[in-house]
């Protein structure tokens, strides 16, 4: 039994990546590999099997080291800092949204609760869209786009900086990913579809963002 949850976590950690395009260094990811890891690791020590006790045991203390080292890495850029570091022109924070998303266009907003984290509403004299988590999507919409996830300038943006999201948009269309991106008082949301996700990240890593 311990053998197959820790084949199943670890295959959920792989479902993670393919499936719902979570990066494979998400905490979510990592702990499944931690967890998973052990589990085999307790395993192959129980039936002797010493190879497969040390591969196990090597897994785990890299997704171990991998989680101490996300969490170092959030602490050290601050919402302070990345603010102060956009107001710079470099060292833009960029910080995944877990939620996966959902664009529509809907008749009113009677449905849907605007308390919610990750709700965006817009209405104009023509219509009225929602962006909003999948899991909560109104019964009753006249359009929908399922399959959006998304990423957040991290900080608090000032509104004379210029030239923040033109730069991100840019590198992405050159990857050949489109994006739809929503402006709150604070900060820019870049959503992009869920299998271009990691794609976006990696690009803008390369790019000299920070992914926290």
């Amino acid at each position: 039994m311990t053998q197959l949850i820790g084949f199943l976590l670890l295959l959920m950690a792989f479902a993670s990546m393919m499936l719902l395009g979570l990066p494979s260094g998400s905490r979510v990811n990592l702990v499944l590999n931690l967890i998973g890891a052990c589990l085999l690791a307790v395993d192959a020590l129980a039936n002797w099997r010493w190879a497969f006790f040390a591969l196990e045991c090597v897994w785990a203390l890299v997704a171990l080291y991998a989680i101490i080292r996300s969490y170092l890495k959030s602490d050290s850029f601050t919402t302070k800092n990345c603010s102060s570091a956009t107001r710079q022109g470099q060292g833009i924070c960029i910080q995944p949204i877990e939620a996966e998303l959902t664009v529509c266009k809907v008749a009113d907003y009677t449905e849907i609760d605007l308390n919610s984290p990750f709700v965006f509403t817009g209405r104009t004299d023509q219509e009225a869209s929602l962006v909003c988590p999948t899991e909560i999507v109104p019964s009753r919409t006249l359009e929908r786009s399922d399959g959006w996830r998304a990423f957040r300038i991290q900080g608090i943006l000032d509104f004379s900086l210029i030239g923040i999201l033109a730069p991100i948009a840019t590198i992405l269309a050159n990857k050949g990913i489109g994006i739809f991106a929503v402006s709150t008082y604070n900060t820019d949301y870049v959503l992009t579809k869920a299998e271009d996700f990691p794609a976006a990240l990696d690009a803008l890593d390369k790019s000299g963002y920070t992914i926290i």
